[in-house]
């Protein structure tokens, strides 16, 4: 699948609070192929307030969005990492310990 057509498959996706589509809010800040895989920037970091309470109070909407893009893209794409922009945290997949 081609880079063009993820962001099309990821417009399918809303942000929970305001119903709009997670690219055209700029929530998918870039998509880059290396080598067989596809990785995902999302920019979830920046758009948190700073404190405990307002990460512990968006957490749930982010885990909503990346659960669908996961869903959207799992069968359609083999090999994927979706990762924070900011701090490069690492949303999927997740790490076994």
């Amino acid at each position: 699948m081609e880079i063009e057509e993820i962001y099309e498959e990821l417009k399918m996706i809303k942000e929970p609070i305001s119903g709009e589509d997670i690219v055209s809010i700029g929530i998918v800040s870039n998509i880059i192929k290396e080598n067989h895989k596809i990785i995902i920037f999302l920019s979830l970091a920046r758009r948190t307030p700073r404190g405990p309470f307002s990460f512990a109070a968006h957490w749930h909407v982010y885990a909503r969005i990346i659960k669908d893009i996961v869903k959207v893209l799992g069968d359609k794409v083999p090999e994927f990492e979706i990762l924070d922009d900011m701090s490069f945290q690492r949303y999927y997949p997740s790490e076994e310990v």
